[in-house]
């Protein structure tokens, strides 16, 4: 096989003194059969003929061309994967064919800006050297090529290639190629972690090409090949400030990026100087040849942050030379550079540790498990196979292997050394989650029968003082996804017998929304008995909530039999606690955020708060699966009383929160009184918000009697999910303000739980205020699911569950209540 390549290459290299002056030199091929033979720069045409004559004559199983999708211009977007044991084509597979267990993913990507072309020759040069040096037997590229899957893109902007002019060192702009036919650049195009707005990629089919490729595929390493420096620059490329040069935006694994940075810029003789004297940047240094991105200077959307932030992949930028467009004279030299650099890079995707998370009992691979490293806020997440690889450098490590419906699994002092992977193997024993009950519909009927009963509501009794002191909770932190999933874990596992985890589903990047259920009888309702539910961070950077719902869990489960208050509203009350409806945003946010919007928003860019639908308002937004996921929860459940907890004042904030002309009002429910009544509950037990003065020193004019506040009177809110809550179930809501600042820093927690531990308890008793009982049949004794509840003169009635129990939230006073069911 190797003298029919060897033969093939050398009718495909025409001769130089063949070649015009032109400035693209038309060829066949890029790359050569020895080193020395010239490269050269291929339109795209050429380009995809050079590609499928390597794949055709490649060996058997070894290489696979594609396309991920076109240009503006209707041009491929070639990719060629190279790795040993590739199967025939399946039309079922995706492009480019279906994952290999265990086998990490590696991915090239050049010519992101037209005028910065030298990746195609290097990327096709590289495919070459692979293809032969398998074929010839090479020691380090078969281990390469057995171990590795390998996807080189040489071009992702072709149209802009095609408008750019060899020899251009500093880049035309968009008439020169940087940009794609549209006029936009493609490294300014991808959802950012920084930006305000979701991008619009309508214009930029490039990027949705690549975004649905590496949705389909699990990357764990890539390099972005740049020109008009010599630099290898890493996450992040921007910061939240968006200043324009200066400010290193350290990323949680600011270690091994570097690492990987200096694994390319070590083995490039211009690079590794830090030097690389372009013209009219003579000044300008690299220690040791590498760059943090937003300290270099400011790159919003940009890929290699997307890769991170987004999936499981660890990008870098190269910019490999200062010329962005080099002379075709160049090449060989620009080759000789770059080659031991590449090779290296690639070979880094072994480092760390890699396994498999199987299911103890079955054996099976585990998709889409989550890796946690301790001290590292950024989890990855297994394969189709169960198979993981976490790159880390050389250090001791424990690493938490969990996943929906399964115990999680610590491994601990895992030691990771400078070369090939440490194997971690997880098996995961699976746990048994009753599902969420089912609620049928009654079916229309004859007209309704009705009881009226006169019924009077005590007033609340006073709380029993006891010389009792309950366990006060010690893990005050910020939790990120990772973190706040194992403490979930852990106290599922500890406390059987009173907690059930459960989600009611995913975020937009597939996170979880979890629910811990704290109750005497978990997973079950029990007639009779009221069902609550506080919500948390449902704005990612506010995230005071959050944490102070974690406090109230672990609370909750170590006071359960010894502290007489937990333990009669566990035993009274079933108990529904989300600590994050915006996991994603979370993510994004920022310690330290005093009143800024990074992380707010979902990953869609739609605030949460702001996508129910509205009596008053037409809500056009789309609605987000958080918020379908949080409706479909409130329809399954008899709730009775909830509070979404927020951040950024200091207030309890009751319906309606808007009104029918949009403005600030006061806009009274049917149930005004008994709202009141609730957030005086919460304000009351907190001094600081029942002051009623909360920030003075950001809104100096700001006043709360009592702490508390109608919502639309302080701002119209349309698309809330407090006044969803009323409008659309038996469940009254109200919003918390629980601070002035959104994400304080960790050693401020302690001082949030004090203020608002007694408050969480006590706004937890009311939903045990008013009237309860059942509407049953007269016949049978069985209860009437969805009969109706009325109280006269409150337009607001409430509906049985499926045992006829119902609860109706009043203030102390006398009612008349009427019960009526069709039949």
């Amino acid at each position: 096989m190797l003298p029919l390549l060897c033969a093939l290459l050398l009718l495909l290299l025409p001769l130089p003194s063949l070649q015009g002056p032109a400035p693209h030199i038309k060829k066949a091929e890029a790359a050569a059969a020895a080193p020395g033979e010239a490269l050269r720069y291929l339109h795209s045409a050429e380009l995809g003929e050079a590609l499928r004559a390597l794949a055709a004559t490649a060996p058997p199983g070894l290489v696979r061309l594609f396309s991920i999708g076109q240009s503006v211009e209707k041009r491929p977007l070639w990719v060629l994967r190279l790795t040993a044991g590739l199967g025939p084509e399946h039309p079922d597979e995706p492009p480019g064919g279906a994952a290999l267990p265990g086998r990490p993913q590696v991915k090239l990507v050049g010519n992101m800006h037209g005028d910065e072309p030298l990746a195609r020759p290097l990327l096709l040069r590289l495919a070459w050297e692979l293809v032969l040096g398998w074929a010839g037997g090479d020691e380090r590229i078969v281990r390469l090529l057995n171990t590795t899957d390998l996807y080189l893109l040489p071009s992702l902007n072709p149209d802009g290639f095609e408008r750019a002019h060899e020899g251009d060192c500093g880049g035309g702009g968009a008439e020169g190629g940087r940009e794609n036919s549209r006029g936009r650049d493609l490294n300014r195009s991808f959802p950012d972690q920084f930006g305000d707005a979701e991008p619009n990629l309508e214009p930029v089919p490039e990027v949705q090409a690549l975004i649905e490729w590496m949705r389909r595929n699990r990357f764990l390493l890539s390099g972005n090949l740049h020109g008009g420096s010599v630099v290898a620059s890493y996450p992040y490329d921007d910061s939240p400030t968006h200043r324009l040069t200066g400010v290193y935006s350290k990323s949680a694994d600011d270690e091994v990026f570097k690492y990987l940075a200096k694994a390319y810029a070590s083995h490039h003789p211009i690079m590794r100087t830090g030097k690389p004297n372009c013209p009219g940047e003579e000044g300008e240094t690299f220690p040791d040849g590498i760059t943090n991105g937003a300290q270099w200077y400011d790159v919003e959307g940009g890929m290699q942050d997307y890769n991170y932030v987004w999936a499981n992949c660890f990008e870098i930028t190269l910019e490999l030379s200062c010329c962005k467009y080099p002379l075709t004279s160049e090449l060989p030299k620009e080759w000789e550079n770059n080659r031991e650099s590449l090779l290296a890079f690639i070979e880094k995707v072994h480092i760390g540790v890699k396994g498999f998370v199987r299911d103890a009992i079955t054996g099976a691979g585990l998709e889409n498990a989550t890796i946690a490293v301790a001290g590292i806020a950024h989890n990855i997440t297994a394969g189709k196979f169960g198979d993981y690889h976490r790159l880390l450098v050389p250090g001791t490590y424990n690493v938490t292997a969990f996943v929906m419906g399964y115990t999680p699994v610590t491994k601990e002092n895992i030691e990771v050394k400078e070369g090939d992977a440490t194997e971690v193997n997880f098996s995961l024993q699976p746990t048994v989650m009753p599902p969420a009950p089912n609620v049928t519909q009654l079916t229309a009927a004859p007209a309704p029968v009705t009881a009226i009963t006169p019924t009077p509501v005590q007033a609340e009794a006073p709380n029993p003082t006891s010389g009792h002191e309950p366990i006060q909770p010690v893990d005050f932190r910020h939790h990120h996804f990772s973190d706040m999933e194992i403490f979930l874990r852990r106290y599922a596992n500890e406390y059987p017998n009173i907690t059930r985890l459960y989600s009611v589903g995913k975020s937009v990047e597939l996170r979880e929304l979890y629910v811990m259920e704290i109750s005497d009888n978990p997973g079950v309702h029990e007639p009779g008995e009221p069902e609550f539910k506080y919500i948390g961070n449902m704005h990612g950077n506010e995230v005071v909530g959050r944490e102070l719902l974690l406090n109230l869990i672990e609370y909750l489960c170590k006071n359960f039999g010894t502290d007489p208050e937990v333990t009669d509203l566990v035993q009274s009350t079933r108990i529904h606690i989300m600590p994050s409806m915006n996991p994603d945003g979370y993510e994004k946010s920022q310690e330290g955020d005093k009143g800024g919007t990074v992380g707010r928003n979902n990953s869609n860019n739609y605030d949460l708060n702001r996508n129910f639908p509205d009596q008053f308002v037409h809500v056009t937004d789309p609605p987000q699966p958080e918020t379908r996921a949080v409706m479909a929860w409130l329809k399954s459940y008899p709730f009775v009383l909830s509070a979404n907890l927020h951040g950024g004042s200091l207030v309890v904030n009751y319906p309606f929160d808007d009104d029918e002309q949009g403005i600030a009002i006061y806009s009274k429910s049917p149930d005004d009184a008994v709202f009141q009544k609730l957030a005086l509950a919460y304000s009351k037990e907190n001094a600081k918000m029942y002051q009623g003065s909360p920030c003075k020193d950001m809104y100096p004019t700001e006043y709360f009697p009592h702490g508390i506040t109608n919502g639309a009177q302080w701002y119209n809110v349309p698309g809330g999910m407090q006044d969803w809550n009323y409008l659309h179930t038996n469940c009254f809501e109200v919003t918390i303000e629980l601070g002035c600042v959104k994400y304080p820093k960790a050693e401020e927690l302690p001082k949030y739980w004090a203020q608002n531990r007694r408050s969480l308890l006590q706004f937890m008793k009311q939903v045990h205020q008013g009237v309860r009982g059942f509407v049953l049949d007269a016949v049978d004794n069985r209860g009437i699911l969805n009969a109706t509840i009325s109280v006269a003169n409150i337009n607001h009635p409430v509906t049985t569950y499926k045992d006829g129990d119902f609860w109706r939230l009043l203030v102390p006073g006398m009612y008349r209540i009427t019960a009526s069911a069709r039949g």
